[in-house]
Parts: C-alpha cells; sequence; structure tokens
C-alpha cells in the first residue's frame, strides 16, 4: 500500500512516536510510506531523525502562510493519489480530512481524546461530521473508542482500537550498562538511591503534584530515595515551587525535556504516570521494553497498560498518600518488583508489539477501502 502519515509537528509526544514507530515498522513490512507535516519542531527535541523513510518521503509545509499551506498538502494529495492518508493530532484530524476529502483520497482519523473534550458546539459538530464523512477512526484505547461510541454515537463499524506499537527488539538491543547508567546519573546530578522516574509534559493533566507530595511520604520513610521528573511544560514553575515547599530539592529532580529518554528511564527501579486521565501513556509502555515495573493511577489510557498485580500497582488519582505507598512497596519489596518486572513481557509482547500492531493497522486500512 501507499501510505500517509500526517502530522502536526515532530514534538516528542505519545501520539508522534507512535507514529515514527508505525512508518517505520510498515516501512519494514514493505509498503511506502511517506509522511507530511505541518510544521517543523522548533524544540530540541524532535522526531524527524528517528525516522528510517527515503528523505524525499518525509515532506514539511513549514513556513507557508494560511492558504498557500492547504494548497500545497491539496496539490501533494492530488499527486501522489495514496491509497490511505492517516491524519494524527486534533489540528491534522480536522485539516487533513477537509483536504483528503477535496482531493478524493481515502483518509482515515485517530484520536487520543473523546473529540468532544473540551472544544466548543461548533468544533464537537465540525468533528463528528468529520468522523463520518472519512473512512475510519483509529482508537488508541477502548475507553476513547467507547466515548466516540457511546457520548459522540459514531457509527461502531468505523471505529477500531489499535493500541500504540513499540519496536520491542530495538528498545532491549538499546540496554546500557550498569557504569552507562552510573555515568547518567553524574551528568544529570541524581544521586545514588532507589529511584522513580517519570516522563511527561508538565500539563495539570497529569496531576504531578501530586507526585511531589507523594515523593515527600516516599522520603520520609526512605531518605534516599531519588525522583526524576523528565520533561517540560507550562507547571514547571508551579512543580518547583512545590518542591521547594516540601523540602525536597535533593531528592526530587526536574531535568527538563531530553533526547535520551530511553536512558533516563533505565535509571529507574519503578516508573510513574499520575495523570488524571490519558489517551494511552506512552512513557509507560517504553518502560515496559526495559523490563520496569509501573504505578500508575487507575484510570482511562492507563489501566489498559498496567493490570494490577501483574505488571504494575493501580492507585487512585489525586491520592499522594496511596500512590506514594505503592511506590514505597516497589522500591523496598524486591519480591513484589521482581513480580511485576516480569510481568511486563508478556504485557508488552500481548499489545504493544508495533510489527502486530502495523498489520492490524494495515488491516483496517484495507477493510476501510473495501466499505
Amino acid at each position: 500500500m501507499k501510505i500517509c502519515f500526517l502530522l502536526s509537528t515532530f514534538a516528542y509526544d505519545g501520539i508522534k512516536r507512535s507514529v515514527v514507530h508505525f512508518a517505520n515498522a510498515m516501512q519494514d513490512m514493505g509498503h511506502e510510506v511517506w509522511v507530511g507535516v505541518l510544521h517543523e519542531w522548533p524544540g530540541k527535541v524532535s522526531l524527524r531523525s528517528e525516522l528510517r523513510l527515503p528523505a524525499e518521503r518525509v515532506v514539511s509545509w513549514d513556513g507557508l502562510g494560511q492558504g498557500w499551506r492547504e494548497w500545497a498538502i491539496y496539490r501533494f494529495l492530488r499527486a501522489h493519489r495514496f491509497d490511505v492518508v492517516h491524519a494524527n493530532t486534533v489540528k491534522m484530524n480536522h485539516l487533513g480530512r477537509w483536504l483528503a476529502l477535496a482531493a478524493r483520497v481515502p483518509c482515515v482519523i485517530a484520536s487520543e481524546d473523546n473529540l468532544c473534550l473540551n472544544r466548543s458546539w461548533r468544533t464537537r459538530t465540525e468533528e463528528r461530521l468529520l468522523a463520518r464523512l472519512g473512512h475510519g477512526v483509529v482508537m488508541i484505547s477502548d475507553a476513547v473508542a467507547r466515548s466516540f461510541i457511546e457520548v459522540e454515537k459514531l457509527p461502531r463499524e468505523k471505529v477500531r482500537t489499535i493500541y500504540y506499537g513499540l519496536p520491542i527488539e530495538a528498545f532491549q538491543a538499546g540496554r546500557r550498562s550498569t557504569a552507562e547508567l552510573e555515568a547518567k546519573r553524574r551528568e544529570i546530578g541524581v544521586p545514588p538511591g532507589p529511584t522513580v522516574v517519570c516522563a511527561a509534559r508538565l500539563h495539570f493533566s497529569k496531576s504531578l503534584d501530586t507526585l511531589v507530595r507523594a515523593a515527600r511520604g516516599v522520603v520520609d520513610r526512605l531518605p534516599n530515595a531519588q525522583f526524576i521528573l523528565a520533561g517540560d511544560g507550562e507547571e514547571r514553575a508551579k512543580l518547583d515551587a512545590l518542591r521547594d515547599e516540601l523540602r525536597l530539592r535533593g531528592n526530587f529532580h526536574l531535568i527538563g525535556a531530553r533526547t535520551d529518554v530511553y536512558d533516563i528511564l533505565q535509571l529507574s527501579d519503578v516508573v510513574t504516570l499520575c495523570s488524571l486521565w490519558e489517551g494511552l501513556g506512552f512513557s509507560l509502555m517504553e518502560a515496559m521494553a526495559f523490563g520496569k515495573p509501573l504505578v500508575g493511577t487507575d484510570v482511562s489510557g492507563i489501566n489498559e497498560i498496567i493490570f494490577h498485580n501483574r505488571n504494575g500497582l493501580l492507585v487512585p488519582p489525586q491520592a499522594p498518600e496511596k500512590l506514594g505507598a505503592a511506590l514505597h512497596t516497589v522500591l523496598t519489596d524486591t519480591a513484589i518488583a521482581r513480580q511485576l518486572s516480569d510481568g511486563t513481557a508478556a504485557v508488552l509482547t500481548e499489545r504493544f508489539d508495533v510489527r502486530r500492531n502495523a498489520q492490524k493497522l494495515v488491516e483496517f486500512y484495507q477493510t476501510c477501502l473495501r466499505r
């Protein structure tokens, strides 16, 4: 098949990382894969370099003004006559669907959230229409699929849940030695000790103040415990102030966005995500590829990755005492930590292998085209 993924940017977040993994996997499967991006990412962490596609198949419309940009994308879709266009992210779901419709190219859209989430009635009406006009909607979790079907009343036959995928062998080949990890600790200024890692955008939906408060309880019982928070966002100043208020500067490390997040995950004894909601917690999947036990909140998107007492522990959202207790358990009880770590491999293979999920995606494209 000739497939084009559309993205808004190459920013380093879950849905865009998943597109890169799917594009590479489908290329390896023998499909002709293209990626079109609305804007280049000016931040220091860009996903462009992780694509293994021929350079001419990665197209950017960065810098074009409104109107010219839409015309360029329309001409691109008309010229290449893709078998299917797969739009991702809210902006490209909107723009790509209309332009694919105009160019008469089959289009599938992807959703990481309920379409009506925090949107005006006009936007919601338009997006309901686009979802129906499109050939299909790919959901990243069953929770998101249910919201589309039950809240948005989308026809069930247009909806398919296909989880993100990871190139598991590539991750495992990237395991670092003890010496390399000790050097990484020194580089980022984190002392030795039982370590919790969280990789997340610093956004209110991640409820990271809950993690800081939980850290205070863990450090009270385990003074050499270390917490590493990798990511940037609008909550940085607030979290920094809370860390100082709770006297955690020596134990809680905000290290910003990183190009070496896989190395950071390997510094952990447990990886956590304490969001209020998720489409699907991508960093938890990545942590499983390194055999790390997980602790997360029992909310949609996370409870389809963490199976309680199998590969991790689930706690209620916004409950710092319970989050801290679960983290302390994994950090101090070696038997439980080993049990959860052993459970990660099966869950990862069953649900999140990129080759298996890329094949499911291709089969969904074919189903949509036959329909």
